[in-house]
């Protein structure tokens, strides 16, 4: 599995595991929103990285 296919699987259980817990009435489900949707704003944001190509200024 190349990283781009694992970055958008581990993106997508992150988003799965966020509307579960959104709509879960456990005691800690708001702890794992936050938890988890802080998660998953990082890795979007190596995925983001991940697509730009290197420019070479020289």
């Amino acid at each position: 599995m190349g990283l781009q296919n694992k970055l958008e699987a581990e993106i997508q259980i992150l988003m799965s595991l966020v509307e579960r817990y959104k709509q879960s009435k456990e005691p800690n489900a708001t702890s794992m929103v936050v938890a988890y949707e802080y998660g998953l704003q990082a890795l979007m944001e190596v995925y983001e990285v991940s697509q730009q190509e290197e420019v070479i200024p020289f």
